[in-house]
């Protein structure tokens, strides 16, 4: 694994971004920054980006794929210490929505936030995000906050059901490429906002925020629980994290990978 250390120059941010670690090789990402926080106390805003990640993973035990040099696969080291870990969904809501205008930005276009964590353009992915947290006590010590997005990709593993990428949707006027580095830093910034807004607890701001961006919100829908398909309308997440979906007269609350959606 060859590493090169730099600082982007056109990181136009306070700290996120500021310290960047470039592999041309991982395992992946998040792992590569756990153990770096295993180690020592790598500078808060560190940014992890590879070219190749041998094993990407995703959330709750999926994997990541994705063509080597061709897409965003970073993580950043953050240390929200003064968030309570009963509201850590909020340090998702906040990624989520950088990245989701981040993307706005580049395609010029709406995205949407599939709940939890998947960045979506009309009924396809984008992205998804994986947010390791270190608890001690009732705080949040250190986060990893791991994000894949699709960029110059355009072929695709068939067994994934609804891929997609920044360039297969929308190419960049001045190459035939976007330029992966020159993205990451632009990420930075909208990272920094919302992270920032975090930090100040805007919850309200952020809660509001995530809802209305959220795939399919206040839509009917059909969604499959077990062996069993219903159809019902998101009208938001709670506090938990756990996505609230109105089937008939019942309120249905649904954690992490407990519901599915039919698209």
């Amino acid at each position: 694994m060859n590493l090169k250390v730099n600082i982007p120059s056109m990181a136009n941010t306070l700290f996120i971004g500021k310290n960047l670690i470039q592999l041309d090789s991982v395992d992946s990402t998040n792992s590569f920054a756990r153990q770096l926080l295993s180690e020592s106390r790598p500078l808060d805003g560190t940014v992890i980006l590879a070219k190749e990640q041998i094993a990407g993973r995703g959330q709750m035990g999926n994997t990541w794929a994705a063509e080597p040099g061709k897409n965003i696969t970073v993580s950043i080291v953050l240390y929200p210490d003064q968030l309570d870990a009963d509201k850590q969904f909020f340090l998702n809501m906040a990624v989520a929505l950088a990245v989701k205008d981040f993307c706005e930005f580049v395609l010029l276009d709406e995205v949407k936030i599939k709940w939890p964590n998947d960045i979506y353009y009309h009924d396809k992915k984008l992205g998804g995000i994986l947010i390791e947290n270190s608890i001690s006590g009732s705080k949040i010590t250190s986060s990893i906050i791991g994000i894949g997005l699709n960029v110059n990709q355009e072929e695709f593993d068939p067994s994934l059901p609804n891929p997609t990428s920044l360039i297969q949707i929308k190419k960049p006027a001045d190459s035939p490429d976007y330029d992966v580095v020159k993205l990451v830093e632009e990420l930075c910034g909208y990272l920094e906002k919302y992270y920032l807004q975090l930090r100040q607890q805007h919850f309200n701001f952020l809660d509001k925020g995530y809802t209305v961006a959220l795939y399919r919100y206040q839509q009917t829908h059909e969604f499959k629980r077990g062996d069993s398909v219903f159809k019902g309308e998101i009208n938001g997440v709670g506090k938990d994290g756990k996505l609230i979906i109105h089937s008939g007269s019942k309120e249905l609350r649904f954690g992490f990978k407990e519901v599915e959606y039919i698209i």
